[in-house]
């Protein structure tokens, strides 16, 4: 998806190394609260939204590119397009385009797997839910760019299960 939004070889490579730990500061969340099977009450949800600011913390120790731009997805990857998200309630493009490419597939991802709180949702279910919240919660072109590609992205997740 880097690649395609006109990252060079290099940087898309550097998005798809510091995303795998986007959600590191769930370390710190109970496993109450992670493996909960139903939905969280307000203060567990509160809890849980910690581990982006928490991801980010543990992910600053070092200036080095690969170890800034996973904290920057760690603290950015739930921020919505349309201002609405958290931590910081940032908007649009002020949201790191790397976090905003790792929402996209990590929520891909996220609805197309087995949870504890939710059964797999359907590949077009999925894409649908991204198509109608392009402009809200993801970057638009961004969304636009991967729909246009599932074919490529469904390779890589077979391929990476």
């Amino acid at each position: 998806l880097a690649t395609l939004a006109g990252s060079s070889e290099e940087d898309a490579d550097l998005v798809s190394v510091a995303s795998a730990v986007h959600d590191i500061g769930k370390v710190a969340i109970p496993d109450v609260i992670l493996n909960k099977p139903s939905a969280l009450d307000p203060g567990e949800l509160e809890v849980m939204r910690r581990h982006a600011g928490l991801g980010s913390e543990m992910l600053s120790f070092s200036k080095r590119e690969l170890f800034s731009c996973a904290a920057r997805i760690a603290s950015e990857h739930h921020e919505r397009w349309d201002g609405s998200g958290y931590p910081r309630g940032l908007a649009g493009e002020a949201i790191d385009q790397s976090a905003r490419i790792t929402s996209i597939a990590d929520v891909f991802d996220a609805l197309t797997s087995d949870r504890v709180y939710r059964q797999t949702w359907s590949v077009e279910k999925a894409v649908e839910y991204i198509r109608e919240n392009a402009g809200r919660i993801f970057d638009p072109a961004l969304c636009d760019i991967f729909i246009s590609n599932l074919d490529s992205f469904l390779e890589i997740r077979n391929r990476l299960p």
